[in-house]
């Protein structure tokens, strides 16, 4: 069983470098593009903080391919969380691409965020970063893939907000900062005093506030909403300087 677990990590590796294409072939439209048809939302990051899924994605591939290659008990036990999180990224992109429903994307974002907080949290049971390469590479994309979906889930939460009250993007400006806000601090909160001690997810979380804040200082030009990011955004990232994480251990 595990060997199919392993063989599909693989094939879900190369998807997620091939459903982002689809719309080259002429097959659904550019998430980006889709994203900005409306007007410029304030939660919404520049394109550029995206291509975190550059990394993300070629982490998950070499991974996979030492999973297969060399398979250690870690990768195995993280193998099946990945699979059903990358799978998830793929259906979301295609999903994205072609129906472009708010409502659906947000859904389907949730068992992905919860999949790859799963896999976080058996890295964490399993000591985390022993000093290894391996393990360096494990704890690299677990908490990147954790940290950027809290940002997915964070930032789609006013997007949906919006669908179900029938508002446009620049209607309630401070209520769609504080919808993507508060949830990335609860996130946040909880990843670090319930999952795991992993610092690479505080990476992924900053930079995609970082975003927030540069679209609503450079591209919306809302400096306040900007000045209020910027202010939770170091709030989150000195509480867990400050408290440190009990993460898995909390559990044990």
């Amino acid at each position: 069983m595990i060997r199919l677990v392993r063989l599909a990590l693989l094939l879900i590796a190369i998807a997620q470098f091939a459903a982002p294409v689809l719309p080259v072939l002429g097959i659904g439209e550019n998430i980006g593009m889709r994203a900005v048809a409306d007007g410029l939302p304030p939660e919404l990051p520049p394109g550029v903080f995206f291509a975190i899924w550059g990394p993300i994605f070629l982490a998950y591939l070499t991974f996979a391919l030492l999973a297969n290659i060399r398979p250690t008990a870690t990768s195995d036990h993280l193998a099946a969380p990945l699979a059903v999180a990358g799978l998830g990224n793929v259906i979301w992109m295609i999903s994205a691409q072609s129906l472009a429903q708010p409502w659906l994307d947000f859904v389907l974002l949730l068992p992905i965020l919860a999949a790859a907080w799963v896999a976080a949290y058996r890295l964490d049971l399993a000591g985390g970063f022993d000093g290894t390469l391996h393990r360096l590479l494990a704890c690299g994309l677990v908490g990147l893939l954790a940290g950027w979906l809290s940002v997915a889930v964070s930032i789609s939460v006013p997007d949906v907000t919006r669908w179900a009250l029938g508002r446009d993007v620049t209607d309630r400006v401070w209520q769609s900062l504080w919808l993507t806000l508060i949830p990335a601090g609860l996130l946040a909160s909880a990843f670090a005093s319930r999952i795991s001690t992993n610092l690479w997810y505080f990476v992924a979380l900053g930079w995609g506030l970082i975003g927030v804040i540069v679209n609503n200082w450079q591209r919306t030009e809302l400096h306040g909403l900007a000045i209020a990011a910027t202010v939770i955004g170091v709030w989150i990232v000195l509480r867990r300087m400050r408290y440190g994480a009990t993460g898995a251990f909390y559990s044990r």
